[in-house]
């Protein structure tokens, strides 16, 4: 429990430089494609690491199986793939402007605690990254969305594990995407103080 509010307050006290661009500038963004890197992010996933050893029939229980470079590289598009899909989930409803940019994302820390790290020490799943909006003609930065992570609570302990558990079984609510959204949503959340 202390580890979960330990970490909110972490995300609380986040310090986020304002958009730069102006209220009109911001309404005419179009978001034509955003481009997430997550080369050299710090990447903690189990269940990654698992869906990886499971898709190629190896051992679940040999660590250095999921240091290899072609396990690294499938956990960093994984987590790659899915922000960038949060991130466009959270822009879908946003009205879109006549200027066209792009978003460059670049993951720096996953932190996704497994069943058991929750129940042992605690921890909340939490994503950072920084983000670039590009004008797409010029190739110049515009803005910069920096220094912000998107954190939510998980049950923590046994019975929060089993509860967590139980209440997200069968759905697409994971861990993992709980933080990608927060994050988006933060993000949009950003855009929209400066629009």
């Amino acid at each position: 429990m202390l580890a979960v509010l330990a970490s909110l307050c972490v995300a609380a006290c986040n310090t986020v430089a304002p958009n730069r661009l102006s209220l009109a500038d911001t309404a005419s963004l179009r978001f034509a494609a955003i481009d997430v890197r997550s080369t050299g992010a710090a990447i903690d996933w189990t269940s990654a690491e698992d869906e990886y050893l499971r898709g190629r029939n190896l051992s679940l229980t040999d660590p250095a199986l999921v240091r290899t470079p072609e396990a690294q590289g499938f956990i960093r598009d994984l987590a790659a793939r899915r922000l960038k899909a949060a991130l466009e989930r959270a822009l879908a409803a946003r009205p879109e402007g006549a200027r066209p940019v792009r978003l460059v994302v670049t993951l720096v820390r996953v932190d996704i605690p497994s069943a058991a790290r929750r129940i042992l020490v605690g921890g909340a799943p939490s994503i950072r990254a920084d983000i670039e909006i590009v004008d797409a003609r010029t190739g110049a930065v515009l803005t910069t969305y920096s220094g912000d992570q998107g954190i939510q609570p998980a049950g923590q302990g046994v019975l929060g594990v089993v509860v967590d558990g139980a209440l997200t079984a069968g759905s697409m609510d994971d861990l993992y995407d709980r933080a990608a959204n927060d994050f988006a949503r933060r993000f949009r959340n950003w855009l929209a103080a400066g629009a």
